[in-house]
């Protein structure tokens, strides 16, 4: 594929904008906190209010002109998710409560800490809710602000978590349909490694977003995996995300660095749409290498934006999955949707369509942010339903370890529930791309296939102090 460097860049500029203002990453510092042991906000013994933060991309979008799934946008899930509250009102409430819903958009063009404060200062001082499920909340001041306030979060944000993290947000920080970044990590360094992803590099990049917990994960996980299987030529290079510029420039810096070592691997961790930009860069086109994947990438967007990346670097990538809607696209597999081995799914689909909430095209990908607004509200359901009638926010995090295999998620392969445990996507699939594939209604050829089927991911590891140093771990 051939390009020239000013429109590389351009590229990059645009990729970058729309990630900045998408996803600001953050890395939280908050310390254990809050009287967690005290009554919840927001409820009582006959009511219950959760608050829905939906995610309002358009503007953004159609400004930058990207390609994003058609899922009908701020309208059409804002109803879906009044249609799972109406279910749960329709069959028994939440632990018997009466459930109200307090739906509010986020408008990604309007991105920023200040606007991310004020709309936790809506939900929690104003609305006073219970819970908030939450998308696009990547400002660094998001998650301190609902643990100041005692609310639980059933953070939908696609973003990196890991086990220290949760830990110092318990009880209030939840990813029902995200796993923890570390086991997930771990898993995928096997995946990769036995799909022949690192047969015979010369070295490997290791690249994140520059967050607590991906630093975390790259020097106590993955450099010490690769150092472990004889790849010393390895290093671990973080990315400043903080605005377009910076996300451009060191994006840059890493592909060159990889070239200056003769490093021909890139294996990415974190999300944040770094791989989306890092292959929009002009450095990606000079520097041979393979680059890995997950569904913390976002391969939707590397099928359905060819033109804004060097769409040949997708040969050959390797790596693991946790969300078929997220991982595949139309006719990219032919799993059934919705699949009778998650039954929430079907529940949820069922819901919505109900409800006419039903997205423009009805493919999996395309229900995808309803579906994870549906089961996040089944989620409080099933927990509440088993916590004491005078719940605390550490009452609803044991009813949720109690729930073990009861509830089952509508948007990952597989998930359970245990103690320790604050992430609920337990099962992933590896991940490979298919330079053959042929989508339907697509000219361009070239998609994410299985390369194996479910793994289950070890369990989380047991409570610890949140500020205390983590060994050295590898799979």
């Amino acid at each position: 594929m051939s390009r020239s460097r000013g429109s590389s860049i351009r590229t990059a500029v645009v990729v970058g904008a729309c990630l900045a203002a998408l996803a600001a990453c953050t890395g939280s510092n908050a310390s254990a906190g809050g009287a967690g042991d005290e009554a919840s906000p927001g409820v009582s013994a006959d009511d219950i209010s959760v608050g829905y933060l939906v995610a309002d991309s358009g503007t953004l979008s159609k400004r930058l002109g990207f390609n994003i799934i058609n899922d009908g946008g701020y309208a059409v899930t804002s109803k879906g998710v009044q249609a799972a509250v109406d279910y749960v009102n329709a069959n028994g409430g939440a632990g018997g409560r009466k459930m109200t819903a307090v739906i509010k958009p986020y408008d990604s063009n309007l991105d920023s800490p200040e606007y991310a404060e004020a709309q936790c200062r809506a939900f929690t001082q104003d609305s006073k809710v219970f819970a908030v499920a939450m998308e696009a909340q990547f400002q660094n001041n998001s998650r301190p602000c609902y643990q100041a306030s005692r609310t639980i979060m059933l953070d939908l944000t696609l973003i990196a978590h890991d086990q220290t993290e949760f830990q110092s947000f318990s009880p209030y920080l939840w990813s029902p349909s995200i796993p923890a970044l570390d086991t997930f990590v771990q898993q995928q360094l096997q995946v990769t490694q036995g799909a022949g992803w690192f047969t015979g590099t010369k070295g490997v990049k290791v690249v994140a977003p520059d967050t607590d917990v991906t630093r975390r994960v790259a020097e106590q996980i993955v450099l010490p995996y690769l150092k472990a299987q004889g790849i010393t030529n390895s290093d671990a290079f973080y990315i400043d995300v903080s605005n377009a510029g910076t996300l451009g420039a060191t994006t840059s810096a890493a592909l060159n660095s990889a070239t200056n070592q003769g490093q021909d691997r890139v294996f990415t961790i974190g999300g944040t749409r770094v791989l989306d930009v890092m292959l929009a860069v002009p450095e990606a086109e000079s520097l041979n290498a393979k680059y890995s994947i997950s569904s913390f990438d976002y391969p939707a967007f590397l099928v359905d934006n060819p033109g804004t990346i060097v769409g040949a670097k997708r040969s050959g990538m390797a790596g693991l999955g946790y969300s078929p809607a997220l991982d595949m696209r139309l006719n990219s597999s032919d799993e059934v949707f919705p699949d009778p081995t998650r039954p929430t799914e079907g529940l949820c689909k069922k819901i919505i369509d109900d409800a006419g909430a039903t997205p423009p095209e009805t493919a999996r990908e395309n229900y995808r942010v309803d579906m994870q607004f549906c089961e996040s509200t089944l989620l409080l359901k099933a927990a509440l339903d088993k916590a004491p009638k005078d719940v605390t926010p550490n009452g609803f995090r044991d009813a949720v370890w109690g729930l073990g295999t009861t509830w089952i998620a509508a948007t990952t392969y597989g998930s359970s529930w245990q103690p320790n445990q604050y992430a609920g996507a337990t099962v992933v699939r590896g991940t490979l791309w298919d330079d053959n594939c042929t989508l339907t209604g697509r000219t361009a050829k070239g998609c994410f296939r299985w390369g194996t089927g479910d793994i289950a991911l070890p369990a989380p590891a047991a409570a610890v102090a949140p500020a205390a140093s983590q060994p050295a771990t590898t799979p």
